[in-house]
């Protein structure tokens, strides 16, 4: 299983987070890539740990190191946390 892939299924385990397709954060320049919706009743370090705990215990490794560079910016009273590593691969 993919990082990507294991980013999606464990939001889709957790209410607290929503997936954000194509999101172009900070210094991008237009690039999206995947994202996360943390609630507001969520923190962004919270859901860091328990998503590579996740990862860890279902034995996904991150062999090309697509969560680095990982970051966060503000989304109303939400934090989105995006991947810009993790590309959206968009089909016309």
């Amino acid at each position: 299983m993919s990082i990507e892939d294991g980013i999606r299924n464990f939001v889709k385990k957790n209410p607290k987070y929503n997936i954000y397709e194509n999101y172009s954060g900070r210094g991008m320049f237009g690039r999206t890539c995947l994202g996360v919706v943390v609630s507001q009743q969520g923190s962004f370090m919270d859901f860091i740990i328990k998503l590579t705990k996740y990862l860890d215990d279902n034995g996904i490794e991150d062999v090309d190191f697509s969560l680095e560079g990982v970051s966060y910016d503000a989304l109303g009273l939400d934090t989105i946390v995006y991947f810009p590593n993790i590309g959206v691969i968009v089909y016309d």
